[in-house]
Parts: structure tokens; sequence; C-alpha cells
């Protein structure tokens, strides 16, 4: 694992320190002092504690409040974490164990019962359709909207809602007329299900020979080399596997992996696709990581892996990239839990 930043360990090693001053705390001043600590060091992060004032071990929530920018330092931040003896960690905020609850903002009171829900898609996300069970007064709309939203994080959980849920839109009548609308404090299983049966996400890698399905792109003309003005063809061809789509999403593949290769004639071409294949392989064989998708434009090849631990991705990887076709290589790692990515294209193959 690569090592924590040194405000992660400064945090940790200060969190540390203080849990004897903490414990003698009420747990609603421990939590505002716990948070005094955190936005010393880490800026964008929270904690959350549950539990009772006398309990010896509490739950304490690391949370970035739905803020997908922040979830790599989230991540990095409880991957870091020393033994707690009086704690119990857990990455992002959870799915509420009761999701039939009230909330009340300025006056005004809003049930989960009371939010009905449609499902529908997003590309590669799940769309939501939202309208109100009960009639909302004209100067409470916005809070009403507001609460859903808060409402939507506690009953589908913060990375599941930050994650998955593309467009949330609130509307008179659902756009798909067979979408059936399910108060929020029944849409759980609801939106369980439609990931998986609708969606397709398993969460189980593929076996055997995957589906792969090709496509060509046009983009937008550039200058011919011998500087007339002429427009030239620009045209990629991308490859998208379709048998990705069961794992998208899945929290531990949350990175992009790109190799991306020259390929200046036909012998490169297929010398850079055989390394790229391999480098599928050795993540594929350990559930690693997965291929999910090859761009070749403009005399390079781009493979794009989805991954979880990027340093072990590496470690994995390191001898394969030290052979003479990868001499051309860049190498690149992004932070895309949604796999926009893939989807950009896994939207329009056939």
């Amino acid at each position: 694992m690569t090592a924590p930043s040194p405000e992660i360990t400064t945090f940790w090693r200060e969190f540390v320190d203080a849990q004897a001053s903490l414990q003698a705390q009420p747990l609603r001043e421990r939590v505002e002092s716990a948070n005094v600590l955190i936005e010393r060091h880490l800026s964008g992060l929270a904690l959350e504690m549950s539990g009772g004032d006398s309990d010896a071990v509490v739950d304490l929530i690391v949370t970035a409040h739905g803020g997908i920018d922040n979830f790599p330092l989230l991540m990095e931040v409880v991957a870091a974490a020393p033994a707690l003896q009086n704690y119990r960690l857990r990455a992002f905020r959870e799915r509420t164990t009761q999701p039939d609850f009230p909330i009340g903002m300025e006056g005004f009171e809003l049930s989960t019962s009371e939010v009905l829900v449609a499902c529908g898609q997003d590309d590669g996300q799940a769309a939501l359709e939202i309208r109100f069970g009960r009639e909302i007064p004209s100067d409470y709309q916005d809070h009403a909207r507001n609460m859903a939203f808060i409402m939507l994080d506690h009953v589908l959980g913060e990375y599941d809602f930050a994650v998955k849920v593309g467009a949330v839109d609130f509307v008179e009548e659902a756009s798909d007329p067979l979408a059936p609308w399910v108060p929020l404090s029944q849409f759980v299983p609801v939106f369980d299900r439609y990931w998986v049966d609708t969606l397709g996400r398993t969460s189980d890698f593929p076996a055997g020979e995957h589906d792969w399905s090709g496509m060509t792109l046009s983009f937008g003309g550039q200058d011919d080399e011998d500087g007339s003005g002429d427009e030239a063809e620009d045209k990629a061809i991308v490859m998208v596997n379709r048998s990705a789509n069961p794992v998208a999403m899945r929290a531990d593949l949350a990175y992009a992996l790109t190799l991306d290769l020259a390929v200046g004639n036909r012998d490169q071409l297929a010398a850079v696709q055989d390394l790229q294949d391999q480098a599928a392989t050795l993540l594929a064989l350990p559930q690693l990581g997965i291929m999910a998708y090859t761009l070749t434009r403009a005399g390079r090849r781009k493979a794009v892996y989805y991954v979880g631990d990027k340093q072990l991705a590496m470690q994995t990887l390191a001898p394969l990239l030290l052979r003479d076709e990868a001499e051309s290589l860049e190498l690149t790692f992004a932070f895309d839990p949604a796999w926009s990515g893939y989807f950009e294209f896994a939207v329009h193959c056939p």
C-alpha cells in the first residue's frame, strides 16, 4: 500500500493521542471535537459517530458528504487508519436500517413515505424521477426537494447515491408510464433489483471469452500535413468489452488505468495489442481489474482497465511494462467510480 500523506499521518496521530479525552465526552461533543481534528488537516471530509454515550465501542464513519472529488482521499484515510480501541471504522455513510423516517426543515416536515420514486436509465447509471405523495405548499417546494436529496443519501447510502445515481428529476408523471412509483421508504429493494435485473450489474467477474463490440467514430476535421487547410478525416476505432458491464461501478474497481502506446505500423499494432491483452489477463486472473475498452486513434492505441488498488495493479504489470514494445507507454490513473469513460462508448454499442 502507498504510504499515506503527511496530512493523513498527522491526523491519525492526533486522533489517537486524543482518544482518552474524546472518550470522556458525551457522544455529541465527541463528534464535534473529532471534526475539529479532521478539519485541521483534511479539507472536505467529516466524521460521524453512531452509538450511545456510555458505549465502549461506537461506529466511526468517515464521510465526504457525497462529494465524489473527495472520495479518493476518504478511502486513503480509512486505509491508513491505525487500530482504534473505542471505534469501528467505516468508509462512507451507510444505508439507514430504518428507511421510514421524517425530517424537518424550517418548520416543514416531510416523511420518506411521502416521497415517491420511479427508476429509469441514465446511460450507465440509474436515473430517478421524484414526485411527492402530498400537497407541498409553494413556499416549501425548494425545502421539499432539498429534503428529498438528504433522504436519498440516507436511504441509498453515500457511495451508492453519489456513484450509481445519475439524473434526479422532480416530475408530475414518470417519463416511462410502466415505471412503478414506490415510496422512498420502500425503495431500496426496488433499486437493488433494478441495478441487477435491468442494468445487469451482478458484480460477478465474467468467465470464459469476453463479448466485445466495435464501432468507428469520426471527430472534427484537422489541417492536412501539407498545411493546405483542407480538413483531414480523423477517425477512431473503439472496442468495448460488453462483458465488463456486470462489474461496472463496483466500489473496488473505481480507478481507470490507461495504457496508451504508439502503433505507427501494423507490426507495432499487433505487438501493442498483444501486450495490452496480456495486461488484461494479469489483472483479471486475481480479479484485480478488468479491461473495459480500447481506443485506436492518430497512431496510438489506448487500453483502459478498471482497477481498485493502484499500487497492486502496477506491481502486477511491472514486468510486462518493461518490455521493448512498451517503450512509448503513457500510463495514467483516473478516479472514475461511475465508469463514465466506459459508458461514454458502451451506451452506443449495438
